[in-house]
């Protein structure tokens, strides 16, 4: 019985990026341009018309487009999970490498922003 409860605790404290802290892989486009825009992510292309505002998933990066060709094409960036980092490292230290190796399979290392807002005038 001790071994199981260890193996939970282990695999809990291992998973800091998954449990509570990660999982940040949506981010909110508000389009404040007078064109319709392409956001091309990890979950597929969206369509984003002129004053609105659309939820997108994206593990990796979002890249925008406009038809206009005088707007810029940015591309949001994940940021590294600094909260999930810390936590692999202080208390993940007693496991090795695993707390780690969990959330880089898992994606959580790093996130999205909550939120974009692209403007072209």
């Amino acid at each position: 019985m001790k071994k199981i409860i260890a193996l939970f605790t282990v695999l809990l404290l291992a998973s800091c990026g998954v449990v509570g802290v990660g999982k940040n892989h949506q981010t909110i486009i508000y389009n404040n341009s007078s064109d319709t825009i392409t956001a091309s992510a990890t979950s597929g292309v969206y369509k984003i018309k002129p004053e609105t505002s659309l939820t997108v998933y994206s593990t990796d990066g979002i890249d925008i487009k406009s038809k206009n060709a005088k707007c810029q094409e940015p591309k949001i960036t994940s940021n590294p999970n600094g909260a999930a980092i810390f936590l692999d490292i202080i208390p993940g230290f007693m496991f090795g490498i695993i707390p780690i190796f969990v959330d880089a399979v898992t994606n959580n290392l790093y996130h999205m922003p909550e939120s974009y807002y692209y403007t072209c005038d």
